[in-house]
């Protein structure tokens, strides 16, 4: 079995078994630590490929003695760190697009996505199931709280809860947010 110095000089040269060797080895744990940073299959799935993407790509100017396995985990960590500065941006420009205020200057056309997004979301709302729809509207537009929603609806606090976490995981699925 070699040694992962040797899987990466191997690797430099375009050894692609060697690649296949190294990510065998650590894509388990790179998977559990972005998992735990995002809490999404998916999302921890995408990080953990692109971090073996920058190694393929990087691969020549890697020193082999100076490698170690932290250093995909620090690809890992500045990929999560990118992750959240993008979603958190993008969270940014859709509340923007969603809820304007008198600040900002929106072209036509930016009028024109927001209209066209919230005919969407409330599309998306309408294909939830019948109780799970309820739930949501309640709290999400109605902004009464999970006790509120609970006396109105008479099913317990939890229930509600878990109605509006699967609501909330449908809808950022079906709309590919996070």
């Amino acid at each position: 079995m070699l040694s992962e110095t040797e899987l990466i000089i191997l690797i430099k040269a375009g050894d692609i078994q060697a690649f296949d060797e190294i990510y065998k080895r650590n894509w388990r744990a790179l998977y559990q630590m972005a998992y735990r940073s995002t809490c999404s299959q998916e999302d921890a799935k995408d990080l953990v490929q692109t971090v073996f993407i920058s190694l393929w790509n990087c691969r020549c100017s890697i020193d082999p003695e100076r490698y170690n396995t932290s250093y995909l985990f620090r690809i890992l960590k500045n990929n999560i760190i990118n992750f959240y500065k993008q979603d958190s941006a993008r969270k940014r420009r859709l509340e923007n697009l969603l809820h304007p205020d008198s600040t900002n200057h929106y072209t036509n056309e930016d009028n024109l996505i927001a209209k066209e997004l919230s005919v969407v979301i409330e599309g998306e709302i309408r294909d939830l199931p019948k109780k799970m729809q309820e739930v949501f509207i309640l709290s999400r537009q109605q902004n009464l709280s999970v006790s509120e929603i609970s006396e109105t609806l008479n099913i317990t606090q939890r229930t509600v809860k878990n109605q509006l976490s699967n609501a909330l995981k449908i809808l950022r699925t079906k709309l590919g947010m996070l």
